[in-house]
């Protein structure tokens, strides 16, 4: 300071000594240097609240979804046999491809399952990686019911791949679904109940990476604002009055309908809403019924309740 206030006090018309010229260049160049690396700390900091927020704004807002979704069902389900794969116009078919895991069915507003959650990397553009959670089944209308057909669409994507995302272990007295999860979403399914289950989604930004701001080893400034975990649990509105249908010997293009519902596809393990006086008529051909089992040809049908 006392230099400073020497070369502003000082007699102007003698001019600047070299020496004082180069003093000068230098305190310049240090408060330069000093306001640019505020200014791009305040940036930095800037860039990651706003990433950390955008993810945990979308990630709460899909968790919240989905487990509304849950608690509208009549029974969830994660056996693959539920899927439903029949097609029509605007009629999508569920059956997963190559890249895809199948998460969870649900029957909402259904006698079967007719919404499925699953994972699979996005298809780039306005889409962020490393993958999202698809909901392949009926569209919302404006007043967020469902409407109808079935549609595949993303949820919500940022869904993390990491092991620290997908190696979680579930609580005791639960079950692990998917059993290895390839992306940071499974459900941890309660023993014995399996209409409530445990949600986990785990979120991370590559926003944060392509920009330089984050570390190999998870232990830089802004790495913990790169990912976001939710866990929650969730409960169908019925768990009750659920009959599970085995094949036995071999069933080919059987479709089944209970109580005057529309008729679906059969798969064996499929899980349908019924009780033990529930009707249920199984096509094409004759069918015979003993006890829980219907009979045609060499195919058998045994509903478990």
């Amino acid at each position: 300071m006392k230099i400073l206030w020497y070369l502003m006090t000082r007699n102007s018309s003698k001019g600047f000594t070299l020496l004082e010229l180069l003093l000068a260049s230098i305190m310049t160049f240090f408060v330069v240097s000093a306001t640019g690396y505020a200014i791009l700390v305040m940036t930095r900091e800037n860039i990651s609240s706003d990433v950390s927020s955008d993810l945990r704004f979308n990630t709460d807002r899909a968790t919240d979804f989905i487990a509304d979704e849950i608690r509208q069902a009549n029974f969830l389900s994660t056996n693959t046999a539920n899927i439903p794969t029949n097609t029509g116009t605007g009629i999508e078919s569920c059956a997963m491809q190559t890249g895809e895991q199948f998460v969870m069915g649900l029957a909402v507003s259904s006698s079967d399952v007719n919404v499925v959650y699953y994972t699979k990397t996005p298809p780039g553009g306005v889409w962020l990686g490393p993958s999202s959670i698809y909901r392949c089944g009926p569209s919302l209308t404006s007043s967020g019911q469902l409407g109808s057909g079935r549609i595949r669409s993303i949820l919500v994507d940022s869904i993390s791949t990491a092991a620290g995302a997908t190696t979680p272990t579930c609580p005791s007295g639960t079950t692990k679904r998917p059993t290895t999860p390839t992306a940071g979403f499974f459900l941890c399914v309660d023993n014995s109940n399996q209409n409530l289950v445990q949600l986990r989604l785990t979120a991370a930004s590559d926003e944060l990476a392509n920009r330089g701001m984050t570390t190999t080893g998870g232990q830089g400034r802004f790495d913990s604002k790169a990912t976001y975990s939710v866990v929650t649990t969730a409960f169908t509105r019925a768990a009750s009055d659920i009959a599970t249908l085995n094949e036995s010997g071999t069933c080919t293009g059987v479709t089944v309908a209970v109580d005057g519902r529309a008729a679906i596809p059969f798969s064996s393990g499929m899980s349908v809403v019924a009780t033990s006086s529930s009707t249920m008529v199984f096509s094409p051909g004759t069918w015979t019924k003993t006890g829980n089992s219907y009979t045609s040809g060499g195919c058998t049908i045994n509903a478990v309740f």
